[in-house]
């Protein structure tokens, strides 16, 4: 089938379901539109124009709105680990760090105190303005994301691995 037919059924089935849309890619390098997310990497959630809950279910303004930039990402997120490569086992060992989310600003509570930059959205990424975090000319991307966890690609390199939701008290 199509990539566009297959995108307009999964449309259609989505539009009454309300379900995600997530845009993939085969290890032959194929574009596939699928109702399930995708394997970690290979790509992630997609908005859908008129379909309630295709942004991961986020109010209309801010990461993760209506406009689907930022991937769903409003909201509180622990990073629990870092990694070099994607599929790399996670260390948890070091203490987490809570990451805050809101429509225009992100709130990263880091070992030297709160930091707090504006957020420049895009499809499916976004820059944090502040040289800490790459500056407004590097985008972070989202690889992977669901309702409890996400995997954040940084602008020079690693993974951050996120579960939704406040950082328990080690």
């Amino acid at each position: 089938m199509r990539p566009i037919a297959c995108l307009c059924l999964i449309l259609l089935l989505a539009g009454s379901a309300q379900a995600a849309v997530y845009k993939c890619t085969s290890p032959s390098g194929a574009v596939e539109f699928k109702d399930k997310p995708c394997a970690p990497g290979t790509g992630g959630e997609i908005a859908v124009k008129g379909v309630p809950g295709s942004d991961g279910g986020s109010s209309k303004d801010g990461p993760g709105g209506s406009n689907g930039s930022g991937g769903g990402l409003k909201g509180a997120w622990c990073e629990v680990s870092v990694t070099s490569k994607i599929d790399d086992e996670l260390d948890e060992s070091s203490p987490p760090t809570q990451w805050n989310f809101s429509a225009d600003s992100v709130e990263v509570f880091t070992p030297l105190g709160p930091l707090q930059a504006p957020l420049i959205r895009g499809e499916g990424s976004f820059a944090v303005d502040h040289p800490m975090f790459g500056g407004a000319e590097r985008e972070w991307s989202i690889v992977s994301q669901d309702s409890k966890k996400a995997v954040l690609e940084g602008p020079l390199g690693g993974f951050y691995h996120l579960r939704r939701g406040a950082c328990a008290v080690r």
